[in-house]
């Protein structure tokens, strides 16, 4: 669909200033920002993205590392727990800290998935590797840290356009916002029918 969308945009006003547009996925979108400004929270521009086999690949070898019986912890079942923290902004410190989490984890009986939130991000950023979710989860923090970076982007991005826009989530919206801040130039196409993306964390609200 992305591809789709770049192929219109070119068709109508041509390849000079085509090539001048940002279009993409969020993600695609985003991990450009971060190749060059990905800096300012210590990672080089040529970092690593992992995938979900990726990822999963070393959730299942930190379980395994802190000796925990991988039928009371599966590796998807983490992933997604993970997934949906970043997903909501929510840092390893964060979670380990949040009353309300630790009570579902401990009643689920997975009291250790904060320390293997916590183990997992130690590895990826000593690897200097994003997953999927550190894509938008370190956009937010790029943006909301370093206010210059921001800026930037905002005079950049003069129109801003987003496709799908039901199947957003927290993270999502919030950049999205602060993007769009200054010119205040934002049109966004949705269909509340066709949320269908609650489970990946997706908000309604957000077009709501």
């Amino acid at each position: 669909a992305a591809r789709e969308m770049k192929e219109r945009v070119l068709k109508l006003i041509g390849d000079g200033e085509g090539r001048n547009v940002w279009m993409g996925t969020f993600h695609s979108v985003f991990s450009k920002i971060l190749r060059f400004d990905g800096h300012h929270l210590g990672y080089p521009s040529n970092y690593s993205i992992y995938d979900s086999t990726d990822s999963k690949r070393l959730i299942r070898q930190i379980i395994s590392d802190m000796q925990l019986d991988p039928k009371t912890y599966p590796f998807s079942f983490v992933a997604g727990r993970i997934s949906m923290a970043k997903s909501s902004l929510m840092t390893a410190n964060h979670y380990a800290n949040d009353s309300d989490v630790q009570t579902v984890d401990e009643a689920s009986g997975n009291p250790r998935i904060k320390d293997i939130y916590a183990a997992y991000q130690a590895r990826l950023k000593r690897a200097d590797a994003m997953d999927f979710d550190d894509l938008l989860f370190n956009t937010y923090l790029l943006f909301a840290g370093f206010p210059e970076v921001l800026y930037k982007y905002q005079q950049k991005f003069k129109y801003i356009m987003v496709d799908e826009y039901q199947d957003t989530n927290h993270a999502q919206y919030l950049i999205i916002k602060k993007l769009a801040a200054d010119r205040e130039n934002i049109c966004v196409v949705g269909d509340d029918a066709q949320s269908i993306y609650a489970f990946r964390g997706a908000n309604i609200s957000n077009m709501l």
